[in-house]
């Protein structure tokens, strides 16, 4: 403990006001999120809140069961961690270790062990065994997006020695049994020395992979609801769905349910996993720290077998917080430094490592990576881009220009907020009124809704604050601003993977804990916003990224994360007015071999403007289609703007309709799969798509893309709802449609 520790205060004593939160909750270990957030209420759960049960054995108890891969050249060793729990200090445990790695062969002498030992103070023994496994038994586990994710049973079975003595007479508590499925595979974090820093990438199975995805919180406030296996399963199968391949549990919420890490284990999603300490100092007296090493020692070793968790990090943002002086700390900084060390790096970081010994621990999220042990873990910029991880947010600059993202090695946390759908809010008839008062009610953030609305007004039109249609506007415009803004940050992270060395982009946040203003992608409840529609493209596998440098040079790049032989791609430009159909120019480039895992600049610095000036055309007039084909069928696109939408003066005054084209309910699973014809006649600008309130007995509805660009009369957007009973008739009616062009003509 350091010095003159009881006299110093565990800051911050309180959030923020506009938090509407409680105070010292750094002083206690249970969710801190559910204290209020500046995305999330205060909400603090009583009581115990997960299953209860007695259980009853003569011998032991398998506890948790570890495992740790070496990569060999012909088999996996594999070191397998038994942890039996007798209940009772120092009690000699004599028995057998039974090991079964179901569908594949052990060796004879490997199969079974003898135990004869003392268990340590908390009446439990590990017991460590190495097993050999020949590649060729076993297929590869991979991310989502690379190959299937491959699953093993491992058994393991207990039996004490006096289970076949005849005057015991109730044989099953005298053993013990325990299945853990587990995968091979290996994870590396790689950070070798460039010439000006270090590089931060993982490297899956021998395969540098750029991580793709975005940041969970807690999927409920209240810790027993967050364990609700339906909607994680929804959440995890919409973040497989948009093409993430790692998710980052953030240290405010909870160590999550086993099913989250059996599901992401199944979808192929990696998890970046931090410790549950966020946004504070937290206390280094010698009771708390002996707490936090049993929570660290539990959690670590029930979690640590699942392939999918990839890294461990002990806190977020609590290094950044310190060196940036977040809470007032500078008179005293030394004492606060000296227990943030204590804490994470004398206690947390070995009490993962000696569970987990197959796995990276990080100190702190952001941080240098190994760059801070040099600096003795407190780097006088932890946000440094050479290094490590960093978190970027920027409310000052136009979120929308590409030339505003620096990078870094690996961003693990950016964002931009927007509002939920009009038809989520919890409003009566919506009476514009209460739902301006509820808005800035749950809107926590301390910067308010300044951010969004100064991006609405930068780049989107304006609606007057009289209209009676202002909210639904706002609510729409914000999360257009929020899509694009997210969009452009995420692919130019992607394209710098050659350039600069960027080898991942989790944004912030994949959900939601309430219906308020946030950074997520995904309403609470499920709704998607436009920002979760555009991942799917955003992050996938095969991409084409395009942009104007800093240069006013449009730079395009062409982009596949796959593995499989080479691939031939052809791309099409197409200079396009606002009000045409048809293009006012096309530009072709010859095929280009795209090869597995890369990034290629198709085109650097191409002279748009110039080109445009020759031809006597105006900017604020037209756009950037660009397609990109193999085999001649066209699997990416993309587009990008030459000006400001609110200059774009020839959008058009559009006439549009909607027409249902076909329902078909699949009574079996309560799935109606809607398909919906959108009519135009003439292009339309981030067409939005969404059910009426009367539609509330659909569940889960989503649509296969919204918040679109339409150049092409007819578009077919595909629904699908969970309707218990398939009973819900769905018409035209049913479902409203907002445009840019609408509002430019109010």
């Amino acid at each position: 403990m350091s010095a003159g520790y009881q006299h110093r205060k565990i800051v911050p004593e309180c959030p923020p006001k506009v938090y509407n939160g409680e105070c010292h909750v750094n002083l206690i270990r249970k969710m801190q999120a559910s204290f209020a957030w500046d995305w999330g209420l205060s909400a603090p759960s009583m009581g115990i809140w997960k299953p209860v049960r007695l259980e009853f054995y003569n011998s032991v108890k398998i506890r948790d069961i570890t495992f740790a891969l070496s990569d060999e050249a012909t088999h996996w060793s594999v070191l397998v961690g038994v942890y039996l729990e007798a209940g009772t200090s120092s009690r000699k445990l004599n028995g057998t270790l039974t090991f079964k790695l179901l569908g594949v062969e052990i060796p004879a002498d490997e199969q079974i062990i003898a135990v004869e030992e003392t268990t340590n103070s908390f009446g439990e023994l590990l017991v460590e065994h190495n097993l050999t496994i020949a590649r060729k038994d076993v297929s590869l586990w991979w991310p989502n997006g690379y190959g299937r994710q491959a699953l093993y049973n491992l058994y393991v079975k207990w039996e004490d020695s006096q289970v076949n003595n005849i005057r015991v007479h109730n044989r099953d508590t005298l053993i013990s049994e325990k299945v853990t499925r587990v995968g091979f595979r290996t994870v590396n974090l790689s950070q070798e020395r460039t010439s000006d820093g270090l590089m931060f990438y993982f490297i899956v199975n021998d395969i540098p992979m750029f991580m793709k995805g975005s940041n969970w919180i807690p999927s409920s406030v209240l810790p027993e609801s967050s364990y609700d296996e339906n909607y994680v399963k929804f959440l995890l199968y919409a973040a497989r769905d948009a093409n993430m391949n790692m998710l980052r549990v953030w240290g405010g919420g909870v160590y999550e349910s086993d099913y989250f890490y059996q599901l992401a284990d199944e979808l192929g999603i990696l998890i970046w996993h931090d410790m549950m300490f966020a946004c504070s100092t937290y206390p280094a007296s010698d009771a708390f720290l002996v707490n936090v090493a049993i929570e660290v020692h539990q959690n670590v070793r029930r979690i640590q077998h699942h392939p999918s968790v990839a890294l461990w990090a002990t806190n977020n943002e609590n290094e950044v917080a310190l060196r940036q002086n977040w809470y007032g700390t500078r008179f005293e900084e030394d004492a606060y430094v000296a227990d943030y060390k204590q804490l994470y790096v004398n206690v947390i970081q070995p009490e993962i490592l000696k569970v987990d010994k197959w796995r990276k621990v990080l100190i702190s999220s952001p941080s240098n990576g190994d760059h801070s042990i040099e600096e003795d873990y407190f780097a006088k910029n932890p946000q440094d881009p050479r290094y490590g991880d960093v978190h970027y947010y920027n409310y000052v600059m136009d979120g929308w220009n590409p030339i505003i993202y620096k990078g870094g090695r690996f961003i693990s946390e950016y964002g931009f907020q927007s509002f939920p759908a009009l038809t989520s809010w919890p409003i009566r008839d919506l009476d514009m009124d209460e739902l301006s008062d509820l808005i800035e009610h749950r809107q926590h953030s301390p910067l308010r809704n300044g951010p969004i609305l100064q991006m609405i007004e930068e780049n989107l039109p304006m609606p007057a604050k009289n209209s009676s249609t202002y909210w639904r506007d706002i609510i729409y415009l914000s999360q257009v601003s929020q899509a694009m803004i997210v969009k452009t940050e995420t692919e130019v992270y992607r394209s710098k993977r050659i350039e600069q060395g960027t080898m991942g982009a989790l944004y912030w946040q994949l959900n939601d804990v309430w219906i308020a203003p946030s950074w997520s992608s995904i309403e609470y409840g499920g709704k998607f916003k436009i920002l979760h529609y555009w991942m799917k493209a955003i992050f996938a596998q095969r991409h084409v990224v395009a942009y104007i440098n800093p240069m006013k040079m449009l730079d395009i790049y062409l982009i596949r994360d796959n593995l499989g032989p080479n691939e031939t791609w052809s791309v099409e430009i197409k200079l396009q007015r606002w009000d045409k159909f048809m293009p006012v120019d096309l530009l072709s480039y010859n095929p280009v071999n795209v090869s597995k895992n890369t990034v290629i600049k198709l085109v650097d610095s191409f002279d748009i403007y110039g080109l445009m000036k020759r031809k006597n055309l105006d900017a604020k007039e037209h756009l950037l289609l660009i397609d990109v084909y193999r085999n001649d069928k066209r699997f990416a696109e993309n587009f990008v703007f030459l000006d400001k939408i609110k200059q774009a003066t020839q959008l058009a005054n559009v006439s549009l309709d909607l027409n249902i084209a076909s329902v078909v309910c699949k009574t079996a699973s309560n799935i109606v799969q809607v398909s919906i014809e959108v009519t135009v006649d003439a292009p339309a600008v981030f067409v939005y798509l969404e059910l009426t309130p009367e539609n509330s007995a659909l569940k889960q509805c989503q649509f296969s893309k919204n918040g679109f660009l339409q150049f092409k009369p007819i578009q077919t957007v595909h629904m699908q709802c969970v309707d218990m009973g398939c009973k819900t008739k769905i018409q035209s009616s049913d479902i409203t449609v907002l445009t840019i062009n609408e509002l430019m003509f109010n």
